[in-house]
């Protein structure tokens, strides 16, 4: 029997490629080389490691499935793929962990001035400063998947009162005390005293985010953005800051990435940017491996795969 076809067409250290060895034998491993066309080492692959890019995809003659080792994928929603019959798999509720690390990150650097005492260190300038302690306060968590439900569970570990908010209905975990869908959303906005955005971008969410959600917020807020920067209407976030209403802003993306130098994000006092590293992990290379590895051995027997994508929702 002829052996089902696979493609790795994104870059993995040795580590990770080794535990390919785990792999079903019915399947044949083969490395996209390095600078190669995608199109011209696609035409019999079974199962795709990596992104099917929009010229690559007429030449994709037997593909069944793909999977992408990151969360987001935009780069995947063309017309031509979505109306395909070929699956994508994601690598979503593996970047729990370090995402929500970060969110707490960005957001104990801001509450605790940090990022003020870095700039007195380096003038060697001892100085008292006022801090923010959010034991007790109510955040508010727009996205309550993996990342989200990571983020829920160490916001209970700091004495959050926890508030969720998504558009598909669930059954509500422990670690949230209160979990509502989108018609919430000015409720949920009005008692987030911080508000982390942990949902993927979606038509539904393109700019979800603006004055009148930002206005609907409580005085003093502080707003976390570990996801995607085009949830947020970032006119709409810049005004917020300048006038106030948000205490700071710990912001891992923008809406245009790299963010423009001209951007006031990069100079505003009550901002901490990053660079889109949130998702970085030394772990998470083995994770989306894994995953991939669990999703041959449940083809190959003929089982549903974990982590598909709803194409038409896009995530």
């Amino acid at each position: 029997m002829a052996k089902v076809k696979v493609l790795i067409a994104s870059g993995i250290s040795q580590e990770v490629a080794d535990m390919l060895q785990d792999a079903p034998s019915e399947m044949e491993i083969n490395f996209l080389p390095e600078g190669a066309a995608l199109s011209d080492h696609i035409s019999d692959v079974e199962i795709l490691y990596g992104v099917v890019s929009e010229d690559a995809l007429p030449h994709a003659k037997s593909l069944q499935w793909v999977m992408q080792p990151f969360v987001g994928v935009e780069r995947s929603m063309y017309p031509a793929f979505k109306e395909s019959p070929i699956t994508l798999v994601n690598s979503k509720r593996l970047y729990g962990p370090q995402l929500a690390e970060h969110a707490f990150a960005l957001l104990l650097a801001l509450t605790r001035g940090v990022n003020t005492q870095l700039e007195l260190m380096r003038e060697k300038e001892w100085k008292w400063l006022p801090c923010v302690e959010v034991s007790g306060m109510t955040m508010g968590i727009l996205g309550l998947g993996g990342i989200g439900r990571a983020v829920a569970q160490r916001a209970k570990a700091f004495d959050f009162n926890v508030i969720a908010l998504d558009p598909e209905p669930m059954e509500k975990p422990d670690t949230v005390d209160e979990l509502g869908q989108l018609d919430w959303l000015p409720e949920f906005l009005s008692r987030s005293e911080v508000l982390t955005v942990c949902c993927p971008i979606t038509p539904q969410t393109h700019k979800l985010l603006s004055d009148a959600e930002f206005d609907a917020l409580p005085e003093g807020c502080f707003f976390i953005n570990v996801s995607r920067g085009k949830v947020v209407d970032e006119d709409a976030l810049i005004a917020a800051l300048q006038s106030g209403k948000l205490a700071g802003a710990g912001l891992d993306v923008t809406y245009t990435e790299p963010c423009p130098p001209n951007n006031p994000l990069w100079t505003l006092p009550n901002v901490i940017l990053t660079s889109h590293t949130a998702g970085a992990s030394q772990n998470i290379a083995k994770r989306a491996m894994q995953t991939f590895l669990d999703n041959m051995h449940r083809y190959v027997n003929g089982e549903s795969l974990i982590n598909v994508v709803d194409k038409e929702k896009g995530y």
